[in-house]
């Protein structure tokens, strides 16, 4: 089974943009283990980032300030759409989503319960847009609609 990843220029932009906040946000950490930097070289490959858009990666994109749950959300949903790029949930993917989302502010409970809906979309047929409203309801964050 597979989670539906058709997406539109202003999507992939936010995935882009995505992508290089949440590699700043474990730069600012100080550490890359070797688990994480191969997560974001195979999604920097799957997302088929060219070199020029690698020269950005020190340009400080993960700017700080204060937490805003609705751009928390997009990042953490364009993840999880980074996680099913190629179809497959490896373990360390889920321990990068878990650790982003702790550092966002999400308590453990509510991390679990993410992960668990995360790995089992593709089994109970959620496509992109229903794993999104179901993100929305884990992190209790109301729909904008």
């Amino acid at each position: 089974m597979s989670i539906k990843k058709t997406i539109d220029r202003q999507q992939y932009s936010s995935i882009k943009s995505s992508f290089f906040h949440i590699y700043h946000a474990f730069i600012r950490d100080g550490y890359l283990s070797v688990e994480l930097v191969n997560c974001l070289f195979k999604w920097a490959i799957q997302l088929q980032l060219t070199p020029r858009d690698l020269e950005h990666m020190g340009a400080g994109e993960g700017a700080t300030g204060s937490p805003d749950r609705e751009r928390d959300l997009e990042h953490l949903f364009n993840l999880v759409y980074m996680i099913y790029l190629d179809d497959r949930v490896d373990d360390i993917e889920l321990k990068v989503l878990s650790s982003y989302a702790e550092e966002l502010g999400f308590k453990p409970h509510v991390v679990n319960d993410l992960l668990k809906d995360i790995a089992t979309a593709p089994y109970d047929g959620y496509d992109i847009g229903d794993l999104k409203s179901q993100l929305r309801e884990i992190l209790e964050i109301p729909d904008r609609d």
